[in-house]
């Protein structure tokens, strides 16, 4: 089935503004860093998200069952009940000092997943 261009048009744009995103506050000491006290923003709201290294299940989040990030690479994925894998990447990165340690605020975007 094909869709007339506009409503084509319509649907592209509709499924970019409902796109997610993550802000990831992350905070290195002399030992480690960690990414717990992030946040995910959606089209129904904001959650608090831990954006650690690794796969989770973040029950602060309505209906995602699985986030996996993978610092390494600068990637992650993410599924929501009922859907498939979603991609994310991160596209901005801004370090600050912050009592004597560093920080780092990074933004990570969904993205068509290629991997």
């Amino acid at each position: 089935m094909r869709l007339p261009g506009p409503v084509a048009l319509l649907v592209t744009l509709a499924t970019l503004a409902a796109a997610d995103y993550m802000v990831v506050e992350t905070y290195c000491d002399v030992f480690n860093c960690t990414s717990q006290n992030s946040v995910w923003y959606t089209a129904f709201g904001s959650y608090p998200i831990n954006a650690n290294e690794g796969c989770r299940d973040p029950s602060d989040v309505p209906g995602m069952n699985q986030l996996c990030m993978d610092w390494g690479r600068q990637r992650g994925h993410f599924f929501f009940d009922g859907q498939g894998r979603r991609c994310l990447r991160k596209t901005e990165d801004k370090e600050n000092h912050c009592a004597g340690a560093v920080c780092h605020r990074s933004i990570w975007s969904e993205v068509a997943c290629t991997w």
